[in-house]
């Protein structure tokens, strides 16, 4: 008597197709890493163009902008177009991006590549989350969304990789690399097939309304926590501990490089147990941490508490996209807008933090934050 393949092996919705995967997560690679190249490129690029440290924040802001528009458009844009078009479409703006600012000789130049970089990066989201959820099949989504997101702390090593490439030789050089790497993940991408695309029905935004509720509460948390409050680490090394700038950039290194397995960790955890108590037990254990940092006297014991919650913060993302895909899927529109909020909360946090630091202190302040990821275990829902 043969056997028969079971339904989960010959229905290609149920099983985890590796090839699109990857192809989809290179490219969401190119693209985090020419949008976090300008922080540490930038030191290089303002005495070539005769920029000076004020022409910074518009720069940056620019950029972040640029990333929060091209969100809610690559999102809309699902409505019409299959995700493997949209990621196409995201990867030449990056190639573009790249290009132009490599070639730059003037602030304005610069900056337009800046755009056109942010433009990609948004466009690309969207489209992305919902395509690897498509390619990973329902059994494995957490994992992948881990996966997904180790993917952009390679682009952050790699960003910096690059600018000291730069550092070394040229800094158009770096943008170079840039070009190369979204050329190579378009041609990628150009090989996809059976992508999805938003459904039709109902608004452009269609399950808003879903995605504000939790998956946002955990998103804007893991973006408070991530743009705000790990950024002050390096400061805080600096004032309270009284260590040296190289010292407090190594924690924070630390930090970034255990962020991998803790994404990892989090999605499998997601896949036995659920997202929502993946990110409740996340939580937890980042509000310990978060008290550790910034209270117990210790030395070492504050090391290691920071270094757990700069670590621990990154596995929020992986979960809270996890979240929005279950509940909007099919809905490019909430997709981006998701994403959108997000970035709005960690550069709106930011703002908030330094102006705490500044009238209240900055233990005081930074103390306060870490305990911000206690409002996910206390917004979600209790399950009988």
């Amino acid at each position: 008597m043969t056997a028969h393949p079971t339904s989960t092996q010959n229905d290609p919705d149920q099983r985890t197709r590796w090839w699109p995967f990857w192809a989809v997560c290179i490219g969401y690679l190119a693209t985090t890493t020419s949008e976090s190249l300008l922080a540490p490129i930038y030191p290089l690029v303002a005495p070539d163009l005769g920029l000076e440290v004020a022409d910074a924040g518009p720069s940056f802001a620019l950029l972040a902008f640029s990333i929060a528009v091209a969100n809610l458009v690559g999102g809309v844009s699902l409505r019409r177009f299959r995700s493997n078009q949209v990621l196409a479409g995201a990867l030449a703006f990056a190639a573009a991006g790249s290009a132009v600012a490599g070639m730059a000789s003037s602030n304005a130049a610069f900056l337009t590549g800046q755009v056109l970089i942010g433009t990609g990066a948004g466009l690309l989201y969207p489209a992305a989350i919902m395509s690897i959820g498509h390619f990973a099949g329902p059994g494995r989504r957490g994992f992948a969304m881990g996966v997904f997101g180790v993917f952009f702390s390679g682009g952050l090593t790699l960003a910096a990789a690059l600018a000291a490439l730069g550092s070394a030789f040229d800094w158009r050089l770096s943008f170079v690399v840039g070009v190369l790497l979204a050329t190579v993940a378009l041609g990628g991408v150009a090989t996809l097939r059976d992508c999805p695309k938003s459904d039709t029905a109902g608004t452009m935004f269609a399950g808003l309304r879903s995605v504000l509720g939790v998956p946002s509460l955990v998103g804007i948390v893991g973006g408070v926590s991530q743009y705000a409050t790990v950024s002050f680490l390096p400061l805080f090394a600096v004032e309270i501990w009284g260590w040296s700038d190289a010292s407090a950039a190594v924690v924070l290194a630390v930090g970034r490089v255990l962020s991998v397995p803790s994404k990892l960790v989090a999605g499998a955890l997601a896949d036995r147990s659920g997202p929502e108590r993946s990110a409740a037990w996340t939580a937890a254990a980042l509000v310990a941490a978060g008290l550790a940092w910034t209270l117990v006297p210790l030395e070492p014991v504050s090391v290691t508490g920071a270094v757990v919650f700069a670590a621990g913060v990154s596995a929020l993302f992986p979960l809270a996209n996890l979240l929005a895909l279950e509940r909007v899927g099919r809905s490019g529109g909430a997709l981006g807008a998701f994403r959108s909020l997000q970035l709005a909360a960690g550069a709106g946090a930011g703002l908030a933090l330094g102006a705490s630091a500044h009238a209240f202190g900055l233990h005081a302040t930074v103390a306060l934050a870490t305990v911000v990821p206690a409002l996910i275990v206390v917004g979600l829902p209790r399950r009988r």
